[in-house]
């Protein structure tokens, strides 16, 4: 103790030196936040200013990619379901096995809300109708689990098995999707989820809480889930259940080292006898915008740091416009992301995404947030970044459209077929949305045939900044009081720009 006291005691009485060292530390700080905005504070070269060399100028090796062939790896067994089966490496240390089904908000008929994301939750965690053991057990004694991706307009159940197990995994799966216990008392105690989770961090995910506070202001459902406390009934649900589970619906994906023929006849011995649906695939519904009644909410949500979803509803997209509206998505998010992090230092990112549906309804979104001074100034430049593009007069650049085609083609659509267990999963999922993958593998050329007129005429459509709306949710008191100490932007000037009431 005594040892702690005089550490403690040292501690007391900093020395002159080291005063004037901080002092002059310090001068130097706020020297620079008075430099005329040319530096960051801490940093002592201008912003952007950088010796990289342009990805142009870089000896590069050769970067051949040839995809697996959707038609190649398709099979269809006697009873209509279809499987893509793309083999692995033998040194692959895992099988993939997947089911893609047409399930989501937009395919819910009327009376049916709430029901795609039961049944999802019935399949996933209710032992299949005819199963000896429990579910959990059987996941159990194959070392998995399953993971589960919902969407708008689809679901994708996986798991990864090791490369002996991929019949007993296929078989369990084909009879979860198959037999599923769709019991009339869990139904009935079921209650939709407020569809946000909790606590606030980070921005990513269907569960982000402003962006399920936007849907809900700006369009409500299908767009947004159903008010919480939804019930289902069992009819919805068995309707739903014979709609999405049939036969000729449901789309698999085996990936990995398992022998192509053996998974064949698995397929065929476990699908024997499985009905199909014997009427036209339904359709899933497309958005309607509306016009939005405000374009600023607040939400006080108890949270260190705010967060904000600025976004629009917008309907089916044409097909000519996706590659462009691709090509857009990337250049913005690289906009946002200097304006808000690299020359402001205001968030770790700030993010634009475009609808994953196979019609392209859904919602356009810039996500982002910051500690309480960065929230005002976030939306400020955000809004300013959406404007800036939609312009006509501002223009984009071959290099901005150069960049988004190599991360497009190269990174985004190689990374999805570049492996037997993603390849499995694109193509399934794919084939739900858009019944077949014609447009997936015509992609690359549809992105590289882009120009920047392409881009500025889709942003024109879909950009205009009067149609976004801005949700703010955090610790509103100190958001509204803080400012920052570089970018003072006030939330409640910000708020009466945006709703009219300066």
């Amino acid at each position: 103790m005594r040892g702690a006291v005089r550490g403690m005691r040292a501690w007391r009485r900093p020395n002159a030196r080291a005063v004037a060292a901080s002092s002059v530390l310090a001068a130097a700080a706020l020297a620079g936040c008075d430099s005329g905005g040319d530096t960051l504070p801490g940093r002592s070269r201008a912003i952007l200013e950088h010796d990289w060399p342009h990805p142009g100028e870089l000896a590069l090796g050769p970067a051949a990619f040839t995809p697996p062939d959707p038609a190649e790896a398709l099979v269809e067994t006697s009873s209509g379901v279809r499987a893509y089966i793309v083999p692995g490496a033998d040194s692959d240390p895992l099988v993939r096995l997947t089911a893609a089904l047409p399930l989501g908000r937009l395919y819910e008929a009327e009376g049916e809300a709430g029901a795609s994301t039961l049944l999802t939750r019935l399949l996933t965690t209710r032992t299949p109708i005819g199963a000896t053991r429990p579910l959990s057990l059987l996941l159990a004694e194959l070392g998995t689990s399953l993971t589960t991706v919902e969407t708008l307009d689809a679901v994708h159940i996986s798991l990864h098995v090791l490369p002996e197990d991929w019949q007993a995994g296929l078989e369990l799966l084909i009879a979860l999707v198959r037999n599923p216990d769709l019991d009339a008392g869990a139904i009935r105690e079921h209650r939709a989820d407020p569809g946000y989770t909790m606590p606030m961090a980070g921005i990513g995910g269907a569960g982000y809480r402003p962006k399920v506070e936007l849907e809900r202001r700006i369009q409500g459902y299908p767009l947004a889930p159903p008010d919480p406390g939804t019930m289902v009934s069992p009819a919805a649900a068995r309707a739903l259940a014979s709609r999405a589970l049939a036969a000729d619906r449901v789309v698999f994906g085996v990936g990995g080292p398992a022998p192509h023929d053996e998974v064949v006849a698995t397929l065929e011995a476990a699908t024997r006898g499985w009905a199909p649906s014997g009427q036209p695939a339904p359709q899933p519904a497309a958005i309607t915008p509306r016009e939005p009644s405000t374009r600023f909410h607040a939400v006080d949500v108890p949270s260190l740091e705010g967060w904000i979803a600025i976004g629009r509803p917008m309907g089916a997209v044409p097909e000519s416009d996706r590659a462009p509206l691709a090509v857009l998505r990337f250049i913005l998010a690289e906009r946002l992301n200097i304006a808000a992090r690299e020359v402001r230092g205001l968030a770790n990112r700030d993010d634009f995404e475009i609808p994953e549906t196979g019609s392209g309804t859904g919602l356009l979104l810039v996500r982002t947030g910051g500690r309480p001074e960065a929230v005002a100034p976030l939306v400020r430049y955000s809004l300013d970044e959406i404007a800036r593009m939609h312009d006509p007069d501002e223009p984009v650049t071959e290099s901005e459209v150069t960049r988004a085609q190599g991360w497009l083609v190269d990174a985004v659509w190689r990374r999805s077929l570049e492996l037997a267990t993603t390849a499995s999963v694109t193509f399934a999922v794919e084939h739900v949305r858009r019944g077949g993958t014609a447009e997936l593998v015509a992609w690359p050329a549809a992105v590289q045939s882009v120009t920047p007129d392409d881009v500025k005429t889709v942003a024109q459509a879909y950009l205009d900044p009067g149609a976004f709306v801005t949700v703010v949710a955090g610790p509103l008191e100190r958001i509204r009081a803080a400012r920052h100490p570089r970018w003072p932007v006030a939330l409640d000037e910000l708020e009466a720009d945006l709703t009219g009431t300066r």
